[in-house]
């Protein structure tokens, strides 16, 4: 199914564990068609797998971008991770030549699902070749347009890196409202509320509505709250 020497050539590595590589190729929309096959899909990986990308560019933007600030780093690293530019690599890849899946997977939710394993191999990377090679991996592919990014501030919009991560994750988007307005007609301050399903998520203070609605997405951005959320 996999064709194993092709993916060792195109990552230059030798694979150690076959299976795990194939469980790390494998979407849960093709075994839907294949109930025979004794195989795993790949969730479990890809949730491994977006923690040391996490890391790793984590570590990265530590160690070379000393001028920015908590929260400017925290959306680098969104924008680094997000559902399009994932879809991008995994295209720039060709991993729709590897990856296991449903033939009723078309065209966006196949970028989707093709992002998603690519999550995955980045897992089964650290797992099977060690940190340095998913190091590697990680950084020649996911920083490639770094210097773009942060040269044309792509990564200043918390509002809409947030209502990415919601619709990737819960197909939904969050909800903001003021809930609270203060001061003077000529210096009025207002504290915006993120919500989901009436869940109180952050709050934030400025001197404009959009301001505390950005504030207050940052935060959930920095504190990484809405990994807390539950389906």
């Amino acid at each position: 199914m996999i064709k194993f020497e092709k993916l060792e050539e195109k990552f230059q590595i030798k694979i150690k564990n076959k299976n795990l590589w194939l469980e790390a190729l494998t979407h849960k929309s093709w075994l839907f068609f294949h109930p025979d096959k004794n195989l795993r899909h790949n969730e479990r990986l890809e949730f491994f797998g977006d923690a040391v990308i996490e890391l790793v560019i984590s570590w990265y933007l530590w160690q070379h971008y000393q001028d920015k600030e908590e929260g400017d780093l925290t959306l680098i690293r969104s924008e680094l991770v997000s559902r399009d530019h994932l879809s991008a690599i995994a295209e720039n890849l060709g991993l729709a030549n590897f990856v296991l899946v449903g033939k009723n997977v078309k065209d966006k939710g196949l970028k989707t699902v093709l992002g998603n394993s690519l999550e995955a191999i980045a897992g089964v990377f650290f797992i099977d070749q060690g940190l340095e090679k998913a190091k590697e991996f990680i950084e020649t592919n996911f920083l490639i347009d770094l210097s773009k990014i942060i040269e044309t501030g792509l990564y200043k919009d918390p509002k809409s890196t947030l209502q990415e991560i919601f619709q990737e994750k819960f197909e939904d988007k969050p909800i903001y409202q003021i809930i609270e307005e203060s001061g003077p007609a000529h210096q009025k301050k207002f504290k915006a509320g993120v919500f989901y399903k009436n869940q109180l998520l952050s709050k934030a203070e400025g001197e404009s509505k959009q301001e505390a609605e950005e504030k207050a997405a940052l935060k959930i951005l920095t504190e990484q709250t809405w990994k807390k959320i539950i389906k």
